[in-house]
């Protein structure tokens, strides 16, 4: 009986034990999650406007690392380092990649300017001649 019962304990403890979701640093703990193009900055008769986007939505997933990943968790042309709010931050890959990803060749920007309000974030590559895209939160 002792058996049966030190048995049912041990999987009932394993079976209650889960895997801690790590903590994001607190320069990007505010980003963090699943973001969806709305936007993107255009010069329209000599001003900039925001032109709303068509077709299927892209998103941008941010994980707690500070990797920018797309809905697929596959990296793409995310420099790893950016801006948030004008703080520097350097995301260091603690968790792995999908091994499912295609191979990406980026010529991008050294970093990125990430401006974020509520649930609404921009993103200017490349400044000072960046480009502007808007995102919301999903």
């Amino acid at each position: 009986m002792k058996q049966l019962l030190l048995s049912f304990s041990l999987l009932l403890v394993l079976f209650a034990c889960k895997k801690d979701s790590p903590t994001p640093e607190p320069e990007i703990k505010d980003i963090v999650g699943k973001w969806k193009v709305t936007a993107h900055e255009q010069k329209v008769n000599g001003t900039n406007s925001w032109v709303p986007v068509n077709g299927a939505p892209y998103y941008l997933v941010i994980r707690n690392d500070g990797l920018i990943l797309d809905l697929n968790g596959c990296p793409n042309c995310a420099p790893k380092s950016y801006y948030v709010n004008g703080v520097l931050f350097e995301a260091k890959q603690k968790e792995p990649v999908s091994s499912q990803c295609p191979i990406v060749d980026c010529i991008g920007c050294a970093t990125w300017d990430i401006d974020q309000t509520g649930d609404e974030l921009i993103v200017t590559l490349c400044d000072p001649t960046g480009t502007r895209t808007k995102y919301i939160r999903e």
